[in-house]
């Protein structure tokens, strides 16, 4: 290689470029992964609301739906409209406008779904003819009966839980039991209904008991009641009249 001479241009040595690497672009994550719960995101979605079914029963659901998604206050009434069936969406269209509120839907759904039900005197009426099955689970028996009872009183808590108590003590199907619930004045409704589950259950374990002695020993057999049995006394044979003639001489 030639030396370089005076005068000459120097000649700058290539640098090497230094390699920047990629900014590192957070990965976006769903709502439902940054929630506080983790737990919450197991929650399943909630079914098609229809005009049979409760509305504040499936608010619950509903509403722990949303908070497991992270929905935004703007988007759960977005959400609810979707979750309604055909039939409920008729009744309710021609009151949806835009940036409804999730208060304004819902005193939409309480109004157009009260209306589409039966009215307060057919739930009056199923309340005191539905009775408790022969094998029915009695908490199930007694959140039927509350659900009439609600609908048929929605508004007055006294007398809806006083009507309740009648048909639940009325209607149980067991007048044993059902004398004793009306001895306990004092106790409320969810107090009484304990008390249904543990009467129950003693008198089943009861029966249960009873049949396994029958079981173990069974009934007595023919030839073991005939040996209880006395003889009967044999009468003497009829005498012939010419055996009485002979007797009388």
């Amino acid at each position: 290689m030639a030396e370089p001479q005076v005068g000459d241009v120097p000649v700058a040595q290539p640098q090497p470029v230094p390699i920047v690497p990629p900014a590192q672009i957070a990965p976006h994550l769903p709502p439902r992964q940054q929630h506080v719960n983790p737990g919450l995101q197991l929650i399943r979605s909630p079914p098609i609301l229809k005009l049979s079914m409760d509305l504040d029963t499936y608010l619950r659901r509903f509403n722990a739906y949303t908070q497991s998604i992270g929905a935004t206050p703007a988007e759960i009434p977005h959400l609810l409209i979707n979750s309604l069936d055909d039939e409920t969406l008729q009744y309710i269209e021609r009151h949806l406008v835009n940036n409804i509120t999730l208060q304004e839907l819902l005193a939409v759904l309480r109004r157009e779904m009260g209306i589409s039900r039966l009215n307060k005197e057919d739930y009056k009426a199923k309340l005191r003819k539905t009775l408790r099955a022969r094998n029915e689970d009695v908490r199930s028996y007694y959140s039927k009966l509350w659900n009439l009872a609600k609908r048929a009183w929605p508004e007055n808590v006294e007398v809806r839980n006083s009507n309740l108590r009648d048909a639940f003590t009325g209607n149980f199907q067991d007048s044993t039991i059902s004398a004793r619930l009306r001895e306990r004045p004092e106790l409320n409704n969810e107090q009484l209904l304990d008390l249904a589950v543990t009467l129950l259950n003693c008198k089943n374990a009861s029966l249960s008991r009873q049949s396994e002695v029958n079981a173990a020993f069974g009934p007595q057999s023919a030839f073991e009641q005939a040996l209880g049995e006395e003889p009967p006394a044999r009468s003497l044979p009829a005498q012939s009249i010419e055996q009485k003639l002979d007797q009388n001489y």
